[in-house]
């Protein structure tokens, strides 16, 4: 066991280099102060910046890199702002320059470091038109996803499923009709095109299936093996949300007024509430990567226990926020702000003692891989520390708090993720107990 969770440990190591928030990113074996800073969103959500970092790492431009919180998630700081006054992400500085808008920054990051083996934009021919062609139907599909989710079904409105629907099928079609690679254009690399694409796909697959029980990569077999085709490259996973994360960031103007059995069955599997420890990782609704099926459970559960390991002071005094003070100010009453979001909510320290040892539970558990040193999590702590101050269903709504929150990429890959929400509730059901 020891000589396995070794192992598992180095390949974490190795994966983090991608996957983790660092201050610099080399791919080569110099290490000069790179010439790109990227500023990007705190909580790795926010789609635009997505593109940035895909073009970055598809192409291994070393970059600095500067998280700031989107607006929905808490204020900028003035240092940013005295930078980048409209405060828009993401922002890119370049041997001194400043830009936004992720368009004009991947196209000046081609043009800065161009690789004529490797264009990420076709040269000036068909090729280029096409791209072009195909960038103006990301546009319509972006559109079209946008009328789904936030319209209620009301076809004179926009609304309902039609327009989505015949839009997917056209990018469906894109993707068929080039016979040379799984991406848009025929290369055996993903393009510009194809980053612009994929992180709003990605959310419009997450959002359709949990808010309308709207299947895309089963309705659209092109999309699914596009898809696929980035989950097989390392520094998009490292990118990728899961759909929890994803639907939780959608604003509540949501409409999910779809009751179907499926869009039902979707949402009671992916919301949090739900997970067990004992579920199954791969679903239909939410699949593993081939990568990611092809992994022993062990893998992620390590991930997930070190995620809390690591920083444990700092995820247990996250979690005493339940007990505290502020929780749900920052988005009361304005919708455009994330309702997860507690940037000024103060931790109530009297109950870290017990929630810290709860939490060692947890980890116990996920390194062991059994639920049952989760489920007895109460009497471990008690025999520990004592009860709480608050008492033990209050030291439970702290490792909730937590459970709500663990975000995809921020915080763990979608497997980890999962299997953390589960044995937080076996936890969660013994100190309820």
């Amino acid at each position: 066991m020891k000589a396995t969770v070794m192992t598992v440990m180095r390949m974490m190591t190795t994966m983090m280099l991608v996957a983790m928030p660092i201050p610099v990113r080399y791919f080569g074996e110099g290490r000069e102060k790179p010439r790109v800073k990227i500023f990007r969103d705190q909580a790795a959500w926010c789609p635009y910046c997505q593109k940035v970092w895909l073009m970055l790492e598809e192409k291994r431009v070393d970059y600095e890199t500067v998280k700031v919180p989107m607006r929905s998630y808490g204020d900028k700081p003035q240092s940013f702002l005295k930078l980048i006054p409209n405060g828009l992400l993401p922002a890119m500085e370049i041997d001194g320059r400043l830009m936004t808008e992720s368009l004009d920054i991947m196209v000046t990051i081609e043009r800065t470091f161009p690789d004529p083996d490797k264009p990420m934009i076709p040269p000036a021919g068909p090729l280029l038109d096409r791209a072009q062609q195909l960038l103006g139907l990301e546009r319509k599909l972006f559109g079209a996803w946008c009328g789904y989710m936030f319209r209620p079904e009301v076809p004179f409105l926009g609304g309902g499923d039609g327009e989505f629907t015949s839009v997917l099928e056209q990018v469906d079609r894109e993707l068929g009709s080039n016979t040379e690679s799984p991406f848009f254009l025929p290369y055996a690399w993903p393009t510009l095109v194809d980053m612009q694409y994929v992180s709003h796909v990605e959310r419009a697959v997450a959002s359709a299936m949990f808010y309308k029980g709207y299947d895309v990569r089963k309705r659209f077999p092109n999309i699914d093996s596009w898809l696929s085709a980035y989950e097989a490259l390392p520094h998009y996973m490292a990118t990728k949300s899961d759909y929890y994360t994803h639907c939780m960031d959608i604003p509540r103007g949501t409409h999910s007024d779809i009751d179907s059995d499926l869009a039902r069955e979707a949402r009671s599997a992916i919301e949090p509430g739900s997970a067990r420890a004992s579920a199954p990782l791969d679903s239909e609704l939410e699949p593993l990567t081939a990568q990611q099926r092809a992994a022993p459970e062990e893998h992620f559960r390590v991930e997930a226990a070190w995620s809390l390991v690591q920083n444990h002071e700092a995820v247990a005094r996250f979690c005493c926020r339940a007990a505290g003070s502020g929780v749900g100010d920052w988005a009361s009453g304005n919708p455009t702000k994330c309702r997860l979001a507690d940037p000024y909510a103060t931790p109530a320290e009297e109950m870290l003692p017990s929630v810290e040892a709860a939490l060692r539970s947890v980890a116990a558990a996920l390194l062991r891989g059994d639920p049952a040193v989760a489920r007895a999590a109460r009497e471990a702590a008690e025999a520990e520390v004592g009860a709480p101050p608050g008492g033990w269903p209050l030291a439970a709504a702290c490792l909730e708090y937590l459970r709500d929150r663990v975000g995809s990429p921020r915080d763990l890959s979608m497997p980890a993720a999962k299997l953390l929400r589960g044995y937080l509730n076996e936890a969660v059901a013994s100190l309820r107990a």
